[in-house]
């Protein structure tokens, strides 16, 4: 066991960087495949979206109200401090 742990240990050395240069047909195997992955998601992610829009649009809508209410706030209570009341 402790042969195979010696054996194991040499052989996991530091990690080479491997620079991978693909040929031209290679790179447009590859943009075909992601291209095609792409579109495949696009349906999932369209559906996904359009399913969480009205609860999205109403969360941002409270967050802005919420800002403004407390804006208000913020200046009414300055403006009676420099009025006195």
């Amino acid at each position: 066991m402790l042969l195979f742990v010696a054996v194991v240990g040499t052989a996991c050395g530091p990690e080479e960087n491997v620079r991978v240069q693909l040929t031209p047909d290679q790179r447009d195997a590859f943009q075909a495949i992601a291209a095609a992955q792409i579109d495949s998601l696009r349906p999932v992610l369209d559906s996904l979206c359009q399913a969480s829009f009205a609860d999205r649009v109403a969360i941002a809508t409270d967050s802005i109200v919420q800002r403004r209410l407390e804006e208000e706030t913020r200046l009414r209570t300055r403006l009676q401090q420099m009025t006195g009341e």
